[in-house]
């Protein structure tokens, strides 16, 4: 396929999505209705505070900013795997990228966020005892899964020397028991070199909204948000070291005045920052500040053609910390 057709696909997919968000019926904004997109994908990137839209990432930028797909060489596989909220939660991330082209990567991952056996007891009927106290017929206790889904297809491609633009097209199912949904959204990135070793980067996920329809006949729309990022990579050649801060600020349209940091009208504002330290290109130590203040650690080992990452995060105690194992081959 050529550059002009692949161009042209995107332009034509955009320009679906913006009918359908515009002439729906039934649809409703809702807040924190795409919170289960919200997670991240890669562990190298949760150490650093999530804070990669300014990131050279690879296969793992399809999430943060597909512009940093870019990065790729040859072909690109990535894994990750965490338990959340005392391993009940499980979130797995599979994609796989490559270049096709000189100056152009096609990219496709695919996310599950999934909580499994949960126990169902709406069909358990009461049993009265003679003392007035009442039970659930554990017999009629059943159990179902709730899982949500996200497949993307992702293009990038270097632009006017210095630039590069990506964009995502996401493909979206949730099952919570009886009832499912179906949606499909857009994400569009750039990012732009500077100076010697800096890079800057901008992420407009969702940006024609998200469209997300239930069985039940509800419609709700994801809403727009934007990824502002700046990274620069500092190399000590005589510590065989380097060090590479790197900063996200992140826009919404939800007037989120109960969890945002700041707020511009009924814009809120948040912020991420992070940290990676390289020793020999070999061993990687990193931190970082995500969005809701919380610290986050990491390590990453690399070897040829494989890089192993691991983060923690650290929740309160009630809901258990996250570790995230991830695995990079590049072939």
């Amino acid at each position: 396929m050529t550059e002009k057709k692949i161009t042209g696909l995107f332009v034509l997919l955009s320009i679906f999505l913006v009918y359908c968000s515009l002439h729906a019926d039934g649809l409703k904004f809702r807040k924190y209705a795409g919170e289960f997109m919200e997670i991240g994908v890669d562990a190298r990137a949760q150490a650093m505070g999530g804070a990669f839209t300014a990131m050279p990432g690879g296969v793992t930028s399809t999430y943060y900013n597909p512009a940093g797909m870019t990065a790729i060489s040859g072909t690109q596989f990535s894994f990750m795997h965490t338990q959340q909220m005392i391993a009940s939660v499980n979130y797995d991330f599979l994609a796989a990228g490559y270049r096709q082209a000189d100056n152009r990567i096609i990219g496709i991952s695919l996310v599950r966020l999934g909580i499994d056996n949960i126990k169902d007891s709406r069909q358990a009927q009461r049993i009265i005892s003679q003392s007035g106290d009442w039970n659930l017929d554990i017999s009629r206790i059943t159990e179902f899964n709730s899982s949500d889904y996200i497949f993307t297809l992702s293009v990038a491609q270097q632009w006017r020397g210095s630039w590069t633009w990506g964009a995502n097209v996401k493909l979206i199912r949730r099952d919570l028991a009886e009832f499912s949904a179906n949606g499909i959204g857009m994400d569009l990135g750039i990012q732009k070199s500077v100076l010697e070793n800096g890079l800057l980067g901008a992420s407009f996920k969702n940006f024609t909204t998200t469209l997300i329809s239930w069985n039940t006949g509800e419609k709700e729309l994801i809403t727009p948000s934007m990824h502002l990022g700046g990274s620069y990579l500092l190399n000590i050649p005589s510590w065989k070291s380097s060090f590479q801060p790197t900063a996200d600020a992140i826009f919404r349209a939800e007037n989120r005045r109960e969890s945002a940091t700041a707020h511009l009208g009924k814009f809120s504002l948040d912020y991420a920052a992070g940290l990676e330290y390289s020793y020999y290109q070999i061993v990687y130590l990193r931190t970082g500040i995500d969005e809701i203040s919380r610290l986050n650690v990491g390590i990453g080992i690399q070897i040829p053609h494989i890089r192993i990452d691991y983060a923690f995060s650290s929740f309160d105690n009630e809901l258990g910390n996250s570790h995230r194992i991830g695995l990079l081959v590049v072939l």
